[in-house]
């Protein structure tokens, strides 16, 4: 071979080396660019193990009414362990940390059943659930301290950015830069938040009655605070702020308050006054009495006597009814005193039966007699037994949606109806377990709006009986509860505690949505009452029938955002 010849084969093969090289170079770049962050829709429910990515994509359009949170989920592929930085940009200017959060997940470890509890119980499988247990799911809402962020142990990680409702007012669009950064790599996701002239009324001018009672001994085993220490009203300070930024309205009185001291039956009015202010300084308006009335310590069902709370006498002993008398003058005199009748809810019994209906309605009509002005509520088990006894009826929704007729009458009579769901129902009616779609809470609203229902009612605000991090079903811990008897995945609770003070969950935020939902509703139907009929009616007809699409729900939201 001449010489010519040979230098330009081997600058061929040079060249083609270099072209193999740079390739592979471009290669290499572009496998480590590849997509690894997603914006997604609080709603739709994300998991550490495994996402439909393909349906997520970097950019997100979101609507939000004035006075709310504005939030969305931004879902990351990063390897296990690795520390990245988070950063949201509005404008250039960067948005402050204590806007965002790491979402941690917990486990569901059974699948809710088909008619309650879990599928155990009835050994029926449950159809409508959102992915087969066992399974973990991204849940409680951590507020960051830092922008630097460690990649959880799993295939994803996922964080919630929520821009605070005063900062919502102050412009109409926002379109925010999420960049995330690690050392060899950066990705950036684009949210659109659009903020509508329509208003939400304050907590305290809302028409939607919304309760999950609040446990205070779990609130301070799980914080250390000793009850009535300054650290304790320090922490039931940050308990009624998230519970108001939640849009709950009414908090149950601590039992305490109202006690045997050295033989004689005393409510405690400044400790009373100092806890119901606590929480009317964060919008509160309506405060629950606790139960007069017990089935007694063996919570038996068949008695049908009720016993005293209080004192554990027999109502229908002398002892028994002026124990009931000196209970409800206590009431009246500091209801009365401090302005709150129309603000005070009593409670009876909880979920009276048939079988106690007489007395339950004996005791009312004593109570109403010392007095007249007091409402009464109680989550109810029956009907018929119990007209004339209750001001404000509270059936389980399918009670509700299967007797509707029943409770139509008792408005008729001035008397009101919300609705509430414990470990029932299961299967496709609204709940608020961890197995279900994030829509299902948002439809409370919704079916408040179709059905014109006062309210929500929930047992389980903070009522561990396990450590929430790590066990969501729980044995039902009523007496001879047998080991199938379960209380399905997050019945116990809606928000978890931190170090610091209680976190939300993304079920309990979705709650949020669908109250105010309510709201925007019911000044749509004073402005329109056709067009809020076809809104609610294309994704919500019943409690068993909705519409299980977000992208679906967030266009009638649009609209009904439009339109107001």
């Amino acid at each position: 071979m001449k010489w010519e010849k040979c230098r330009y084969y081997i600058t061929e093969k040079r060249l083609a080396m270099k072209s193999v090289c740079l390739l592979a170079v471009c290669l290499i770049v572009a496998t480590a660019q590849a997509q690894q962050l997603w914006i997604t829709d609080p709603l739709e429910p994300i998991y550490p193990d495994s996402n439909a990515t393909e349906r997520f994509s970097n950019e997100y359009d979101l609507y939000f009414p004035s006075g709310t949170v504005g939030d969305v989920h931004v879902l990351l592929q990063v390897p296990p362990g690795e520390t990245f930085t988070i950063t949201a940009f509005q404008d250039s200017e960067a948005l402050p940390v204590a806007y965002w959060s790491k979402l941690v997940d917990v486990p569901v470890e059974e699948n809710t059943g088909l008619d309650s509890r879990t599928e155990a119980y009835q050994k029926n499988m449950n159809p409508y659930v959102i992915r087969r247990a066992p399974f973990r799911i991204y849940e409680v809402v951590m507020p960051l301290t830092s922008p630097q962020v460690t990649a959880d142990n799993a295939s994803y990680t996922a964080l919630r950015l929520s821009i605070p409702a005063e900062k919502m007012k102050e412009r109409g669009q926002w379109k925010i830069s999420i960049v995330a950064t690690g050392a060899t790599w950066k990705q950036n996701g684009i949210f659109n938040a659009a903020v509508s002239p329509a208003q939400l009324p304050l907590l305290q001018d809302s028409k939607f009655f919304y309760t999950n009672w609040f446990n205070l001994s779990r609130m301070e085993a799980k914080h250390q605070v000793a009850r009535w220490s300054a650290a304790w009203y320090a922490m039931l300070e940050k308990y009624a702020a998230l519970m108001a930024q939640g849009r709950q309205n009414s908090v149950n009185i601590p039992g305490e308050l109202i006690a045997v001291q050295e033989g004689k039956i005393v409510l405690e009015v400044e400790k009373m006054y100092k806890f119901i202010e606590t929480f009317r300084k964060y919008g509160f308006t309506v405060f629950e009495s606790p139960h007069l009335m017990y089935r007694g310590s063996n919570d038996d069902w068949n008695d049908p006597e009720l016993k005293t709370v209080l004192t554990g006498k027999r109502y229908y002993t002398p002892e028994g009814q002026r124990d009931i008398d000196t209970i409800v003058t206590l009431i009246r005199n500091f209801t009365t005193r401090y302005r709150l009748t129309h603000n005070w809810l009593q409670h009876i019994s909880d979920e009276p039966t048939a079988v106690q209906a007489r007395c339950y309605r004996d005791v009312v009509a004593r109570v109403k007699s010392v007095y007249p002005e007091i409402k009464v509520m109680d989550a109810t088990n029956d009907r018929d037994s119990l007209v004339g006894a209750v001001d404000y009826w509270c059936p389980l929704i399918n009670d509700f949606q299967e007797n509707e007729k029943f409770f139509r009458e008792r408005e008729k009579e001035g008397e009101r109806v919300l609705v509430y769901t414990c470990l029932v129902p299961g299967g496709a009616w609204l709940n608020r377990l961890l197995d279900q779609e994030k829509l299902r809470q948002v439809y409370f609203g919704w079916g408040a709006a179709h059905y014109n229902t006062m309210g929500f009612l929930h047992w389980g605000l903070n009522q561990y009986y396990a450590d929430p991090w790590q066990q969501s079903v729980i044995r039902h811990p009523a007496p001879g509860a047998g080991p199938e008897n379960k209380l399905p995945a997050g019945d116990t609770h809606i928000i978890y505690p931190g170090t610091e003070g209680p976190l939300s969950s993304v079920r309990f935020e979705a709650h949020r949505i669908g109250i105010e939902d309510y709201e925007l509703l019911q000044v749509l139907k004073r402005k329109n009452p056709d067009l809020a009929a076809t809104l609610i009616a294309s994704v919500f007809t019943s409690y068993t029938h909705y519409e299980r699409s977000v992208e679906k729900y967030r266009e009638v939201r649009k609209q009904l955002l439009k339109a107001l």
